[in-house]
């Protein structure tokens, strides 16, 4: 057999994995825009907004993945892992700050690896939250939104498994361990200054009587 008739079938497939490449990168960075633009609606308040962008996210990764059923190259590519990781964070954050409550992967079909990952990221996104309450000075708020962030990171510690196996893990888990750190020092500090503030207050009004 001549060689450029083996390597015709060769490019041919090569060829037809771009194809689906070039469809499928598209979805995927505009899932992952998507899912931004949902997370600062749900920093905002404005949830229905947040939802709404959500669902058009997971439109662009179904449109994607089932493009990616056509290579099974791309397919072990995991190229829309960033896409999945992001929708992670943006649903749990809507549905933490909502109703107080995770959403499972299989709500969006989520593989686990990026799920795993997806929620690691969350922690970051719940600090932001915690500083906003601390600059309204609502204490108590941000101390319920710290032990979510800590939930998150104990539960996501017990997947000690290789980077092999969950590749980023454990670095986005260091990552959340110091975010963690820092959200518990800052609301501290917050919470040591909102009792000054009282006692000053309380001395305040002492005096005027």
């Amino acid at each position: 057999m001549k060689l450029s008739d083996i390597l015709k079938a060769l490019r041919d497939e090569i060829e037809g994995d771009d194809s689906v490449r070039e469809k499928t990168l598209p979805l995927g960075r505009q899932a992952v825009r998507k899912c931004s633009e949902s997370i600062k609606m749900t920093h905002r308040g404005k949830f229905n907004d947040a939802r709404s962008l959500i669902s058009e996210a997971n439109h662009c990764i179904i449109e994607a993945a089932n493009e990616l059923s056509n290579s099974d190259f791309m397919l072990r590519s995991r190229g829309l892992d960033v896409a999945y990781q992001e929708l992670t964070e943006a649903v749990n954050l809507l549905s933490l700050l909502e109703n107080g409550m995770f959403t499972p992967p299989n709500e969006y079909s989520i593989p686990s690896r990026a799920y795993l990952t997806g929620l690691a990221d969350t922690v970051g996104e719940l600090r932001r939250v915690v500083l906003d309450l601390l600059r309204k000075d609502d204490v108590e708020k941000a101390e319920a939104i710290l032990d979510l962030m800590e939930e998150i990171l104990e539960e996501l510690q017990t997947f000690d498994y290789p980077t092999a196996l969950v590749p980023d893990l454990r670095r986005k888990c260091d990552v959340g361990r110091s975010l963690v750190e820092r959200t518990r020092g800052d609301i501290t500090r917050a919470s040591g200054q909102s009792k000054l503030m009282k006692k000053l207050d309380k001395f305040g009004e002492h005096l005027k009587d």
